[in-house]
């Protein structure tokens, strides 16, 4: 079932994250995605060989290779009528055309929805902008640090109130909302299995963020009001809470219903005492004196290990996770044993690891075929595949057109 998106083809006008991430996972799953790109140029993640200070260039790019394995590229140059007409070629023989392109750039290249769909009407026509399709933002470019990331409300709740705004991680809100643009897409494949009928889809990363933050802001239009923000001092429920070890090493504890747990943590943690305590013996005592109860748990917690006090914690039934770095994470036996880094030998550098795209079908992995394209590498085969000849492609070199 690894490959049950064989016998797809997408066309992909993508660049950075967004859309490429998608499309990976719909390539990992047999997709066949032809990656179209400008001459000399490509995705502009090609170009980016420093991010956030750390490089991410050394043989491959490591950004570039893991959201562009198993795809083929062609460069086509979209203001060339040539051009043009190949892409139009393409979009005949296409299931899905996807973009994160600007809706403007798109119209002036031809590629609109109401064009596209004309040349093949079962066609699936997805494109991502920043902000929303209308409004006065419509027509604004979209990064996801901006439109997901700050705009929405995710920066300000994920930082101090009383500190510098929190950056985001890179790429963050792109490969979230890829996951909504694979959703989609396979959702309109699947209707126009019943139907016959092509689709427009629509995606915006100010949306996909609100639904990211719906818990906050489906408060605020409820009731007008902020949710409160987190606060690891005064935390309503210090169950649900992160708390520093002897070594160094945060828990982050996870037991939401309080009153359940509470019996069972206060004797685990050597605070029976606590138990009955006329401060702390339900859950909207422990809320009233969170900070009080928080300051004591935190003592306690600075007595033993991470390890000491995970298998405490896990004898006991207790919820929680250990704060991880990435280093760790890309360490972790977990993540491993579940095989989400998956192991390719890549021609270039030999054998990598590259981390996996999210589902299993029947227990197994989609596999990793091809490593990353090559900017044009696949121009000349998927032109003979389109029946160009290879005088038609040594004029078409000529002309500017690929």
């Amino acid at each position: 079932m690894a490959g049950c998106m064989e016998g797809i083809k997408i066309v992909e006008l993508g660049h950075v994250v967004a859309v490429p991430s998608a499309t990976a996972i719909l390539a990992d799953w047999g997709a066949d995605v032809i990656k179209v790109e400008t001459p000399g140029v490509g995705d502009q993640t090609r170009g980016m060989t420093h991010l956030e200070g750390g490089k991410v260039t050394n043989g491959i790019h490591y950004m570039f290779e893991v959201m562009n394995r198993n795809k083929r590229s062609i460069t086509l140059n979209l203001k060339s009528e040539k051009g043009k007409e190949i892409m139009y070629a393409l979009v005949k023989q296409a299931d899905v055309f996807v973009s994160n392109f600007q809706p403007s750039a798109l119209a002036t290249l031809g590629m609109g929805y109401e064009v596209l769909s004309r040349l093949n009407p079962p066609l699936i026509y997805a494109t991502i902008t920043g902000y929303g399709e209308k409004g006065p933002k419509k027509d604004k470019p979209g990064y996801d640090y901006a439109a997901f990331w700050a705009y929405s409300g995710i920066m300000d709740k994920f930082s101090d109130p009383d500190g510098l705004p929190r950056r985001q991680r890179p790429g963050f809100g792109d490969n979230i909302t890829s996951i909504c643009i694979v959703s989609g897409i396979a959702a309109a494949l699947f209707g126009r299995e019943r139907t016959g009928q092509g689709q427009r889809l629509s995606y915006s990363l100010y949306n996909t963020a609100m639904w990211a933050l719906q818990d906050d802001i489906q408060v605020a239009l409820l009731t007008g009001k902020d949710l409160p923000y987190g606060n690891i001092k005064k935390a309503g429920n210090p169950l649900w809470n992160a708390y520093k070890t002897k070594d160094g090493y945060w828990l982050e504890l996870c037991m939401l219903q309080s009153n359940v747990f509470w019996p069972r943590f206060c004797q685990a943690t050597g605070l029976a005492q606590l138990e009955h305590d006329s401060r702390f013996e339900s859950h909207q005592k422990r809320d009233e004196n969170c900070e009080v109860l928080i300051n004591i748990i935190s003592e306690t917690f600075a007595g033993k290990t991470a390890d000491e006090w995970e298998k405490i914690l896990e004898a006991n039934e207790l919820f929680y996770a250990r704060v991880q770095t990435v280093k760790e994470v890309a360490k972790d036996p977990q993540a491993i044993d579940n095989d989400f880094f998956m192991d390719f030998d890549h021609p270039i550098v030999g054998p990598i690891k590259l981390v996996a795209s999210p589902v299993l079908f029947d227990g197994e992995r989609p596999p990793i075929k091809l490593m990353a394209p090559q900017l044009g590498q696949h121009t000349e085969e998927i032109l003979l595949d389109l029946g160009y000849n290879w005088d038609d492609i040594a004029l078409l070199r000529d002309g500017g057109a690929i």
